[in-house]
């Protein structure tokens, strides 16, 4: 008996206990990690965030002002302006519940990207799958711009760009997994949303208030900037992005808006020609949508067909503009990549085919019979124009290979 007392006691010492467990308010929990780069220095600003009060709001409590405490700081490397951060913070630092990053346009370097890559590839604490961001803003200011209603920032844009993707879908939400992943294809070109300060839309307690915006997107070929651009220019991108799902139309009749539709779910497939002249692009896009306003009779193939008009020029905008920045805007030479690799060696030039073209010469096609009997819905089939390499092919008519052109029949 007494053995078996002995033998029990000391299995009791080996169990573990919570001794070295810290309350919710005794941590300090990094929530947003920004990046600078100024003067070949790493500039790291933190956004801190307190539970506290999220879980008295969540459990039926008063609301508190949403505090936000931000701290910087400045070294050689990614790790060495982490590590300053301890010398005054004073409590215990928590990383594990790191949501978002957001670089600045002068950050968005192959030497600084890469760096905070390496770096928070090999911390354990942070997850690769916080959301990415761009922006020209002060850090600062964007990590002061905290929800309306005295929100906590745990739920503002840059730990939720889910929850409005859903509601309005423009530029899919960039993970920071899928950042590596496409930055590392040498043949794709990343889109990364950019986010603005609006100061003037919003006011609360009588106070303008200062709001985050996605305001438009920063493109990246092989870890580095080429530009950022606001969204409307960029409309068209929306259409081949992957997993849109609700997005608005605004259908116009010369300079007058007269239908807003709601597109849902919409659809784009590539196909690849290989043509003696070159690589050649068909993009089709079908998607059905509501019609929400009406501001003059319209019959069901009139409307089809002024949106799908919307689409194609909204695409060649969006083309058109990378076009004259050397910016594969709707990442063509991925899709000759993924189709053709021997091809896509070809014809790239660090990665990307040649651009170069005059004003596009092929148009969408609107087949009224195929709409649905349903009222109030539409798909719109789009048959894209061949995009080709080389200046020399200006003359090029897309009715050679069966395709219809502006005119044609």
């Amino acid at each position: 008996m007494y053995l078996r007392l002995v033998a029990v006691g000391l299995m009791m010492l080996l169990l573990s206990g919570c001794w070295g467990n810290r309350n919710i308010d005794q941590i300090v929990y990094i929530h947003s990690i920004g990046i600078d780069y100024d003067h070949r220095q790493f500039v790291l600003y933190v956004q801190l965030i307190n539970f506290s009060g999220l879980a008295k709001a969540e459990y039926g409590g008063g609301r508190q002002v949403a505090a936000v405490a931000i701290g910087r700081s400045a070294g050689e490397t990614p790790e060495i302006a982490a590590h300053e951060l301890y010398t005054s913070i004073q409590q215990m630092v928590s990383w594990g519940h790191v949501k978002s990053i957001v670089f600045t346009k002068r950050a968005l370097k192959k030497e600084v990207v890469r760096g905070v890559i390496d770096l928070l590839t090999r911390y354990h604490e942070i997850r690769h799958t916080i959301w990415v961001y761009a922006t020209d803003a002060s850090l600062t200011d964007v990590f002061k711009a905290t929800p309306l209603l005295h929100a906590s920032s745990y739920l503002s844009m840059l730990t939720n760009p889910e929850e409005l993707f859903r509601q309005s879908s423009f530029i899919r939400p960039l993970r920071f997994n899928r950042l590596i992943a496409i930055s590392d294809e040498h043949s794709a070109t990343l889109r990364i949303p950019y986010i603005t300060l609006d100061p003037a839309s919003w006011t609360e307690d009588t106070k303008k208030k200062k709001m985050l915006s996605l305001s438009g997107v920063c493109f990246l070929h092989d870890y580095e900037l080429q530009q950022c651009t606001d969204r409307e220019k960029l409309l068209g991108v929306r259409w081949t992005e992957r997993d849109v799902i609700r997005t608005p139309i605004y259908v116009k009749e010369g300079r007058q808006t007269v239908a807003s539709l709601v597109v849902r779910h919409p659809k784009a497939k590539w196909s690849v020609l290989s043509t003696k002249d070159g690589p050649a692009f068909q993009l089709t896009i079908q998607a059905q949508g509501s019609l929400i306003e009406l501001r003059r009779p319209l019959s069901r193939e009139r409307l089809a067909k002024l949106a799908a008009q919307t689409v194609k020029q909204e695409i060649q905008q969006a083309y058109e503009w990378g076009v004259n920045r050397n910016i594969d805007v709707l990442n063509v030479s991925d899709q000759l990549y993924r189709s053709n690799v021997h091809k896509w060696r070809q014809w790239e030039q660090n990665g990307i085919i040649p651009l170069k073209r005059k004003p596009f010469e092929t148009f969408p096609s609107i087949f009224p019979s195929a709409l649905p009997a349903r009222k109030n819905w539409i798909i719109v089939q789009a048959t894209r124009w061949l995009l080709h390499a080389f200046a020399r092919f200006y003359g090029w008519k897309g009715s050679r290979y069966g395709f219809r052109t502006l005119g044609s029949r």
